[in-house]
């Protein structure tokens, strides 16, 4: 009978044990089964080395598991394009998971698995029912960090290279400008030689030194110059040779205005004009006719030259009258 009974309770032993282990296969499992549950889904770009069964945390604490995975999604049954993976997720209906959420992929340790964290939740926005669709994000790992950094390295590199290419063009530029016989050079040399010649000029014995002297020696109590102002101060001082031509000028105009000799004068000089205008005007008439005289001359010799040598008769324009006339009068008719 004791053999019995101990064997009942090594039975009874090791059913309970495997109930036990079987219930805490499916509480870790499933836990659903003993523990009500909500179901999401969540939407990603890529999964990231998630599996079922990670975990799910809200803020940190584990509230659930992934419970399946679903990728590529076909392309109509995306809500965007890129997000090509499903992922549904138990967790406990007691967790306070706000409809507006931050859901991502995070990587809690560096060699750790990838686990789903609800986090940044907005509870103006209500409770999450059950069934509701995320869109997660994921954090970027050691294999997006290096495109990453050549995307943002990229203008970087395209200025530098530009940068580069600008250098080698300045430095081009600066070879051929202070190249043996470029302007550059031309234009050190003639500065070199006007430093010498300034040197040269404002030297001891320089040409500068020289004029600036001879200045002094014009503006200096015995130069020249001081002896022109001394001059010009003698001829303008009361007593100078100016002062008295200025006031003998005025002297004399002042006579002028007083002299009553000038009026008659001038009247003597109108009448005296008059005369001799009558007289020019006379003098005019009778070289008019003497003009006539010596016309009628003329014609006389060129038509009839006979009348040189013996007497003939002309008739003159004029009085009707026939003039008899000898040779002699023919002469004195042509010379008048």
């Amino acid at each position: 009978m004791n053999l019995l009974r101990n064997e009942i309770r090594t039975g009874l032993l090791v059913v309970f044990t495997l109930a036990g282990l079987v219930c805490l296969l499916l509480y870790l499992g499933s836990p659903g089964v003993f523990v009500s549950q909500k179901v999401f889904r969540i939407y990603y770009d890529n999964a990231s080395g998630l599996e079922p069964g990670a975990p799910v945390l809200l803020a940190g604490r584990k509230i659930g598991l992934v419970s399946k995975l679903y990728s590529p999604v076909p392309e109509n049954e995306r809500p965007k394009p890129k997000l090509e993976t499903l992922v549904e997720v138990q967790v406990a209906k007691s967790a306070n998971i706000y409809a507006k959420v931050k859901v991502q992929i995070a990587q809690p340790s560096l060699l750790g698995k990838p686990v789903i964290d609800f986090t940044n939740g907005e509870e103006a926005s209500g409770l999450a029912q059950d069934g509701t669709t995320f869109l997660g994000e994921r954090q970027p790992g050691l294999a997006d960090a290096v495109p990453s950094i050549l995307e943002k390295l990229d203008p970087v590199l395209t200025k530098a290279t530009a940068t580069l290419g600008s250098l080698q063009k300045t430095a081009d530029n600066l070879g051929r400008i202070t190249a043996e016989k470029s302007d550059l050079s031309m234009t050190l040399a003639e500065f070199k030689k006007l430093g010498f010649n300034l040197t040269e000029i404002t030297g001891h014995n320089g040409s500068l030194n020289r004029s600036l002297q001879n200045i002094e020696t014009l503006t200096g109590d015995d130069g020249k110059f001081a002896k022109s102002l001394d001059h010009i101060a003698d001829l303008t001082s009361p007593e100078g040779d100016l002062s008295k031509t200025l006031n003998h000028a005025e002297k004399f105009t002042s006579d002028l205005a007083d002299n009553k000799d000038i009026p008659t004068m001038l009247r003597n000089f109108r009448r005296t004009s008059e005369k001799l205008e009558s007289e020019i005007t006379r003098l005019s008439s009778q070289l008019t006719v003497t003009a006539g005289n010596l016309e009628q001359a003329t014609d006389t010799l060129k038509r009839q030259p006979w009348r040189l040598i013996w007497p003939t008769t002309k008739k003159y324009e004029g009085p009707n009258q026939n003039i008899q006339t000898t040779p002699t009068a023919k002469m004195k008719t042509t010379r008048n």
